[in-house]
């Protein structure tokens, strides 16, 4: 539970959906939940400007300027850090550090490519930023053993936005409302295809607040070529270990329920080779070690896309 440190107060307004997790999308660009404002000035979702990721430019860089608290539960030890945006806002982060995951530079370009994934399925991402540390900032931490990380870490870091309001960890006593089903389903699949063994009922990593979710923490996520033995999640018995309750906060909630998977099928199959290509592309040079990496995501991600029915199928026995 990597992004649970929360704040009173609001996140803003939300766009139609937003309450059953829908971001929103049009064009390229993506809107990031907790990351619009002032929506009221507009008639129509195509005159928002994407604040967030898009995919003509970059990744967002941003610059840590204030260090603020370690962040005491996450096996990766991240922090909650102040930085500066291009544009001279402010913004609340969730940093990774590359010395702080099993497998680096690996981990954190897991990360992204998760992040950009759900962002286009439209489920509820906080946005992703590389955050570019410099040994002057990294002087300033006051904690010695984050210190020390930063010290020994790649100088991008990993950010996801802090989410803040009144959200809580979902656990054992929350239930999937018919108005939340939807995304529940779409979460659920989104992490039967990148092999998400990370979101269980003991470490949910997942917020919720009313009949919104949050989810982040996918560091873990397109380890499958290390499984020996591997199913890919299109094959019968593929998703045998999500068959197991406890193995996902969903799972449960979801099994019996009558769900139409037609949004999710529509939206796996709109993910194009360019776009998923671009999700290896605005990986940094500073994680140049990532890349084979990042080519078996990219290629675990084309290749369900091109099996959506197979997999949605898998997950229908899965939730019987």
């Amino acid at each position: 539970m990597e992004n649970a440190v929360m704040r009173m107060g609001s996140d803003g307004p939300h766009l139609p959906g937003f309450g059953s997790g829908c971001q929103g999308r049009y064009g390229s660009g993506q809107i990031w939940v907790d990351d619009f404002l002032h929506l009221s000035e507009y008639t129509e979702i195509k005159a928002i400007r994407c604040a967030g990721w898009n995919k003509l430019s970059v990744l967002r860089r941003v610059s840590p300027i204030q260090y603020d608290t370690a962040i005491k539960n996450g096996r990766t030890q991240p922090s909650a850090i102040t930085c500066e945006l291009p544009d001279g806002n402010t913004v609340e982060v969730v940093a990774k550090f590359s010395a702080g995951c099993d497998q680096g530079n690996v981990n954190l370009a897991r990360e992204v490519i998760s992040a950009c994934l759900a962002g286009d399925l439209c489920l509820p991402v906080p946005e992703p930023f590389l955050v570019e540390t410099t040994p002057e900032w990294i002087a300033t931490i006051p904690d010695i053993g984050r210190r020390v990380k930063a010290e020994n870490s790649s100088p991008i870091a990993f950010g996801s936005r802090l989410v803040i309001g009144q959200f809580g960890a979902w656990g054992a006593g929350n239930r999937i409302s018919e108005s939340m089903l939807l995304t529940a389903a779409g979460i659920f699949v989104f992490d039967c295809v990148i092999q998400n063994p990370d979101r269980r009922l003991g470490n949910p990593n997942c917020l919720v607040r009313g009949d919104e979710l949050r989810i982040f923490d996918h560091e873990l996520a397109f380890s499958h070529k290390l499984v020996i033995g591997w199913k890919p999640p299109w094959h019968i018995g593929g998703l045998k270990s999500f068959e197991t309750n406890g193995n996902h906060i969903f799972r449960e909630g979801l099994r019996g329920r009558s769900i139409d998977y037609t949004s999710i099928r529509s939206a796996w199959e709109k993910l194009t080779d360019n776009k998923i290509g671009d999700y290896e592309n605005v990986l940094p040079v500073e994680w140049s070690d990532a890349k084979s990496s990042a080519v078996d995501a990219a290629q675990l991600i084309k290749t369900a896309r091109d099996n959506i029915d197979a997999v949605l199928e898998e997950v229908r026995r899965v939730l019987k």
